[in-house]
C-alpha cells in the first residue's frame, strides 16, 4: 500500500516510553470519572463546557479566538470517555433489553444546550463530519475534509486531507489527533492507492464510523471513492478497510487497510454501503447506504462481525427480508429502503428509550437535527422530530451530518450530538430529555 505526504511520527526512545508510562496510568484509574457528570434539569447548564474547554486569549480587539493547546498530561489523564474497567459491551445479547420499555417510546426534551466547538488538542485543523465508533475501551472519531490551519483558525491555505481520525475525549469539545505529519498535521487516514491510478490531486476518500468486529481492538470501516477533478464529485465506489488499534503506546494508533479489490459495490449501479453510518448490534455488523447518483432512497446491507471481511458473506435488505442477491441500483426503489431524503447521521442504541435512535440531518437545508425511532435496525422507523434548530453560521447555508454521541451518558438520558456547521465547523449540544 503505498504511503502519502510526510512519514507519520510515531513516539520514539524515551518519548514512547513515557507515552507507554501514561497508557498504563489511566488504565489504572478505573474508579476515575472519566465521563461528564449526569445532568439534571436544574443544573444542566453546569458542565464540561465551561470547566474544561481550552483556553482563549483575546486578539486585541476584544475578540477571543485562539484557542491555546491543553496540557498534554491532562489529556493523558482523560484519553477517553470509557474507562477500561467499566467500558461498556458493544455487543447487546439481551432480550429483556427491549422487552422491558414501551415502543413507541414518548420522547420529551427538556432542554437543549449548545456546548461549543469542537477541537483537536494536539493539532490546529478545520474539519467536518466526526462520526464516532468504538474499539475496546477507546472511541474514534472519522473526519471528512481536514483543513490545515493555524492557532487563529484562519483561511489561509497550508494544505489538507480528504480524510482523517481522531481520539475522543471525556470532553465532547476537545479531540486528540495520534498521529501527526513532519509539519503538525493529521496524515490521511484511508490511504488512496497511486496503483489505482488515485492521487490526492483529484480523488477523495469519504470515510464512515469505525465498527468493532469479532476481536477487541479490531474492526471495519466502511469508505466512498470520490473522482472529483476540479471539484466535480464522480463517486466510483463503496468498499471496506480493517482496523486494528495499537494500544501499546500512548496515544494508540490506528492501523488501517483497505481491502482489495478497490472497491466493493459499484457507486454507478448499487448503493453506497456504510456512507450513511454503520452499526454493530448483537453478532452483526450494519450499514447503511446512499442509492445510486438520483436516488433519493437509503439500503441497508449487513454481515456477521467475524466475516465483516469477506463481500460474498453479506447479505442485503430487499424490504421485507434478507437476501444474498445484491441490490440492483437501476431497479430498486422505496421498496427495499429504510430512509428517505436524508443526508448523513449515525443509528445508535438508546438504554433510555429501549430502542435504536437515529439522529441525522435531511437534505431540506433546514439546519435540523432530527432523530427516528426502531426496535430493529431494518426499522420500520419513525416519522422525524426535531431534537434541535440550528443557526448556520454562513447566511443562507446550512448544517449537515448530525452525529450522536451516546457514550457521554449511558443511561441514555441525555445525549451529545455534534454536527458540521458549514463551513467546516464541528459544533457540539447536549439534549436533556425528559
Amino acid at each position: 500500500m503505498d504511503r502519502t505526504r510526510d512519514e507519520p511520527q510515531q513516539p520514539r526512545g524515551i518519548r514512547k516510553r513515557l507515552y507507554q508510562w501514561a497508557g498504563q496510568a489511566v488504565n489504572r484509574l478505573p474508579d476515575t470519572n472519566m465521563g461528564p457528570a449526569t445532568l439534571s434539569p436544574a443544573s444542566h447548564q453546569t458542565d464540561i463546557a465551561s470547566t474544561q474547554k481550552p483556553t482563549h486569549h483575546d486578539d486585541g480587539n476584544g475578540v477571543s479566538n485562539s484557542p491555546t493547546i491543553p496540557d498534554p498530561c491532562r489529556l493523558w489523564v482523560k484519553a477517553s470517555p470509557l474507562p477500561i474497567d467499566t467500558a461498556p459491551a458493544l455487543v447487546n445479547t439481551s432480550s429483556t433489553t427491549t422487552a422491558c420499555k414501551p415502543y413507541p417510546p414518548s420522547i420529551g426534551i427538556v432542554c437543549v444546550d449548545s456546548i461549543g466547538d469542537v477541537h483537536s488538542a494536539t493539532t490546529y485543523v478545520k474539519r467536518d463530519l466526526g462520526f464516532q465508533g468504538q474499539l475496546g475501551q477507546y472511541v474514534l472519531l472519522s473526519y471528512g475534509d481536514t483543513l490545515y490551519s493555524d492557532a487563529n483558525y484562519s483561511d489561509t491555505w497550508r494544505g489538507m486531507t480528504s480524510d482523517s481520525v481522531a481520539i475522543a475525549t471525556q470532553n465532547p469539545l476537545v479531540v486528540v489527533d495520534p498521529v501527526l505529519d513532519s509539519q503538525g498535521y493529521p496524515p490521511q487516514f484511508c490511504p488512496l492507492i497511486s496503483s489505482f491510478g488515485e492521487d490526492a490531486a483529484t480523488c477523495a476518500l469519504g470515510i464512515t464510523n469505525v465498527v468493532e468486529t469479532a476481536t477487541p481492538n479490531e474492526g471495519v470501516m466502511f469508505f466512498l471513492l470520490n473522482h472529483r477533478p476540479n471539484g466535480t464529485n464522480n463517486l466510483v465506489g463503496a468498499g471496506v478497510a480493517s482496523i486494528t488499534l495499537d494500544t501499546s503506546a500512548y496515544p494508540p494508533v490506528p492501523e488501517i487497510r483497505r481491502l482489495p479489490p478497490q472497491y466493493w459495490w459499484d457507486a454507478t449501479c448499487e448503493p453506497w454501503y456504510g456512507d450513511v453510518g454503520a452499526l454493530r448490534w448483537n453478532e452483526y455488523v450494519y450499514a447503511y447506504g446512499h442509492g445510486p447518483q438520483g436516488n433519493p432512497w437509503v439500503y441497508l446491507t449487513r454481515v456477521r462481525a467475524d466475516e465483516a471481511t469477506n463481500v460474498s458473506c453479506y447479505e442485503y435488505w430487499n424490504g421485507e427480508t434478507w437476501q444474498n442477491d445484491r441490490l440492483d441500483g437501476k431497479t430498486i426503489g422505496e421498496k427495499e429502503s429504510v430512509f428517505w431524503q436524508v443526508n448523513q447521521g449515525q443509528v445508535v442504541w438508546s438504554n433510555y428509550f429501549g430502542c435504536f435512535l437515529f439522529v441525522y440531518c435531511d437534505n431540506w437545508m433546514n439546519s435540523k437535527v432530527l432523530l427516528k425511532t426502531a426496535q430493529r435496525p431494518e426499522g420500520p422507523w419513525s416519522d422525524p422530530i426535531t431534537l434541535y434548530q440550528a443557526t448556520p453560521i454562513t447566511p443562507a447555508s446550512s448544517i449537515y451530518a448530525a452525529v450522536p454521541h451516546p457514550y457521554f451518558d449511558e443511561t441514555g438520558k441525555t445525549l451529545v450530538v455534534t454536527f458540521t456547521n458549514h463551513p467546516n465547523t464541528v459544533q457540539a449540544v447536549r439534549v436533556v430529555f425528559a
